[in-house]
């Protein structure tokens, strides 16, 4: 990281008081919680808007590109920002070789100019959370540096629960904060994973957000990601 860069997630220490990254080995329903939960937290009063790093549904089309998980991140949104303001990255170039990587301090930047208008932003980390965006660089170090609390979703099966034990273990290691975490299905999981569920989102109510937001505990939500306080 660069020195102007480490100044960037310096200021970043105190974001948008309610602002989240939504992660987890679930595929689009990662994407349709984080939907979900710009609802809840616009239900609780606060300016939401979203942030999705890298686009990997857009493609090129009448001369540019376009991603329809961006456009309803857009949609959900109380702001009306232009879709470039909520992508980093459309997609990977595909007439680059290797693929251009996604860039820290671009992320970071995004973040700044989307926190500066909104009380929270929504980090749709949607994709394997350790797949790299760019050496050394995954989704969930990404939250790292973006010093957010996380949100992981996980799927209502024995294979989800164990990878979701494993990515909260991983977080815990490196020092992210898991304000709590949002399950996908009613079937019953084993296990106590020490942090608050926030709502257990029926599969029929997933692909529509308001009905989805309904099923998540707003107020747990708000409480999980205040900070600390300093003792």
């Amino acid at each position: 990281m660069t020195p102007s860069t480490a100044a960037v997630a310096d200021r970043l220490a105190a974001p948008a008081c309610a602002s989240l990254f939504v992660l987890g080995a679930a595929g689009q329903g990662v994407h349709w919680v984080a939907l979900a939960l710009i609802h809840c937290l616009r239900q609780q009063g606060l300016r939401t808007t979203a942030l999705m790093p890298v686009a990997c549904d857009a493609q090129w089309h009448n001369g540019r590109w376009y991603s329809e998980r961006v456009a309803q991140l857009k949609a959900h949104s109380s702001f009306a920002f232009p879709a470039a303001a909520l992508c980093t990255v459309p997609a990977p170039d595909p007439s680059a070789s290797p693929p251009r990587p996604v860039a820290l301090r671009d992320v970071l930047d995004s973040y700044q100019a989307l926190a500066t208008w909104s009380d929270a932003v929504v980090v749709d980390g949607v994709g394997e959370p350790e797949a790299l965006l760019a050496p050394e660089l995954s989704l969930r170090e990404l939250a790292r540096w973006m010093r957010l609390p996380v949100v992981i979703v996980c799927e209502d099966s024995e294979a989800a629960w164990h990878a979701f034990c494993a990515l909260l273990t991983r977080c815990r290691a490196q020092g992210i904060r898991v304000a709590g975490w949002v399950q996908l299905g009613c079937r019953p999981l084993r296990g106590d994973a020490g942090i608050p569920l926030l709502g257990t989102v029926p599969w029929q109510a997933l692909s529509q957000p308001v009905e989805a937001a309904a099923h998540i505990d707003g107020l747990r939500l708000l409480q999980g990601l205040q900070r600390p306080s300093a003792s």
